[in-house]
């Protein structure tokens, strides 16, 4: 019953979204916490990349955004955001600020549209490609939990109607569990991709094809990451 939840919630969030291409940015930090309540929980992202090859595409100000946050291990977990553009009701401040050149920042303090409070993507002029994503527990509910223990997690950042942006903590990076309290990896060494390749077989009465399609829409990617991880 979960595993329905989790998938129909997910192919839901995904409909209308397109993407034109995955860029790999290389991780920094990935925290989550898992402390006492629901309400305490945190997820922290961080990408550094010097001297990065990667470019900003798409315009969040203008299509909004979306987040996917993946834990990897014994308990894995995963979750989508909805990062839309518009203006806050409470503050009259717009969620996503920014452009192409100084980079676009997401921010919610209230919560309006859930627990993420910052997600941010910018390249600096030395060539530093940096994301940064926070999303707290007493904003909205966060799903995903420290994995018990946990082996790998992964930030995919998309920008509607532009690029996606995959950050992921694999096997090279350094690791922390502390039981179902709080995973941490850090500083992998790899880059690598949130999303995956899926081959769909389509067959009619009179003939058969198959074709492999990129699924670049985070949720898509992560119904088939999160449907191997749960069978």
């Amino acid at each position: 019953m979960n595993r329905k939840i989790v998938l129909g919630s997910l192919l839901v969030f995904g409909a209308g979204l397109a993407y034109a291409a995955d860029q790999t940015i290389l991780g920094n930090t990935f925290l989550v916490k898992n402390p006492s309540t629901a309400a305490k929980r945190k997820i922290i992202g961080k990408a550094k990349e010097s001297g990065s090859p990667n470019t900003i595409v798409g315009n969040p100000t203008v299509s909004g955004g979306s987040l996917v946050i993946t834990a990897s291990g014994g308990t894995p977990t995963a979750q989508p955001f909805a990062l839309p553009q518009g203006t806050s009701g409470i503050t009259g401040k717009a969620f996503w600020s920014g452009d192409a050149i100084k980079g676009f920042k997401y921010k919610d303090p209230k919560g309006e549209n859930g627990p993420v409070k910052v997600a941010q993507i910018k390249k600096a002029p030395s060539g530093v490609f940096s994301i940064k994503t926070v999303i707290v527990g007493k904003l909205g509910p966060i799903l995903v939990t420290p994995p018990n223990p946990g082996t790998g997690g992964c930030v995919l950042l998309g920008i509607n109607l532009g690029d996606t942006y995959s950050v992921q903590f694999g096997p090279t990076s350094q690791i922390t569990n502390k039981g179902a309290l709080l995973f941490k990896a850090k500083k992998p060494t790899v880059e690598g991709t949130c999303v995956t390749t899926t081959t769909i077989v389509t067959t009619t009465s009179t003939s058969s094809t198959t074709s492999t399609t990129l699924y670049g829409s985070p949720s898509r990617a992560f119904v088939d990451r999160v449907s191997s991880l749960l069978d």
